[in-house]
């Protein structure tokens, strides 16, 4: 994707300020793409171009709309969420020009772009964009490193390096040594979710991420010298969870090795650059996690486990069922799973924190009995009807 342009930006500040609180209907944009020809087929290359064109249309009235702060922090967002679909804003257009030159067809577009529905969409990713600001970020990862004469280390280098880039990133990184609750990562209590967790206790995160990484010190190539050749192999995989609903939101894993990357002043070194170049990735990769998990959430509900002593039977179970959607605003699913010995479970999917969830809850009564709330973590409410 192309990055977004400042140029533009800077292009476009006195038509941000003329255009007041209202935007226009239509935005006529010109704007030109270009793509190289394949296999002699210039048909697609034209098209290609075009679409370029047309998504650098787009792409310049989203400057209008948006500040250039905005842009230049969240540019992977909002090309993922408006500019991969910029067709859509598109309304009328016309080739002014299509040249071809050194294998390569650059066409020029006049372009009509719509503005409501293109402002309707970058006030959602706004908003995402303010729920992203200063999320917290739990790191747990386990990392050895394998000397050549196979001597095992504990190190930190993809810890550090990925701290260092979420943070640039606007995330807030919360040391393992002052995370309240406990860490592990348990299993479901539910069968209903069983790809579901629960994060025992652990409420100054927002998100988590563990995993295993092992690099690899290998021993030179025959082809090199003794000294001064230090490359690197290994691997890692990572698994990302929202502590808000115990739900794993991504499962990132791969290999890696010393290509393009300086190998020639020790193995440590070699290692911190490998870590920095894949560093960046995972934190594309997690951000874009959490945009989905946020707008799955702000559409379906995050997924709450919520656990009832003291029902007399199983067809209470039913009617406490009913008592959660009529009580509960913002419920926008819930099923339930199992009962025994007077102990439901039942899977919530809820928009809100389960803080809100149980304060809707603790002022109701059940069958003449209080609803008392007796336990709430992050992803959990436990609830116990008085006798």
């Amino acid at each position: 994707m192309n990055a977004l342009k400042l140029t533009v930006l800077c292009y476009l500040a006195a038509t941000v300020a003329l255009a007041g609180d209202k935007q226009p209907e239509l935005v006529t944009q010109e704007a030109t793409g270009e793509a190289a020809i394949v296999d002699n087929n210039r048909d697609k290359a034209f098209q290609d171009a075009k679409n370029a064109a047309l998504r650098e249309a787009v792409e310049q009235v989203v400057g209008v709309l948006v500040s250039s702060t905005t842009l230049t922090a969240n540019n992977q967002l909002i090309s993922d969420r408006i500019l991969s679909r910029s067709d859509g804003y598109v309304r009328k257009y016309d080739v002014l020009e299509k040249q071809e030159d050194k294998g390569v067809v650059r066409v020029k577009v006049r372009a009509q772009v719509g503005t409501a529905q293109l402002d309707r969409d970058l006030q959602a990713v706004r908003a995402l964009i303010d729920r992203l600001a200063g999320g917290r970020l739990l790191i747990v990862l386990q990392e050895q490193s394998a000397g050549p004469d196979k001597v095992i280390t504990q190190t930190n280098v993809l810890s550090q390096i990925l701290a260092e880039t979420f943070q640039k990133d606007g995330w807030r990184i919360i040391d393992p040594a002052f995370a309240a609750g406990k860490l592990e990562v348990s299993s479901g209590v539910s069968l209903l979710t069983p790809e579901k967790k629960v994060i025992q206790d652990l409420r100054s995160a927002d998100y988590i991420i563990t995993g295993t990484v092992t690099m690899r010190h290998e021993p030179p190539n025959a082809a090199f010298p003794l000294s001064g050749y230090y490359p690197v192999t290994g691997e890692f995989e990572l698994k990302v969870f929202a502590t808000d609903s115990g739900t794993q939101i991504a499962h990132l894993s791969d290999g890696f090795n010393s290509q393009g990357v300086s190998v020639s002043v020790s193995y440590e070194r070699t290692a911190h650059s490998i870590a920095k170049t894949r560093g960046q990735k995972i934190v594309d990769e997690v951000r874009k996690a959490v945009v989905n998990h946020l707008s799955s959430s702000e559409q379906n509900g995050k997924a709450v486990v919520v656990t009832v002593l003291g029902l007399a039977d199983y067809a209470s179970v039913g009617e406490f069922k009913k008592l959660l959607a009529q009580a509960v605003t913002g419920l926008r699913d819930v099923k339930q799973g199992d009962f025994v010995k007077g102990k439901a479970t039942f899977d919530a999917f809820f928009v809100g924190t389960t803080d809100d969830f149980a304060e809707a809850l603790s002022k109701k009564t059940y069958k003449g009995k209080k609803v008392s709330v007796t336990g709430v973590t992050g992803n959990t409410v436990e609830i116990t009807l008085a006798k």
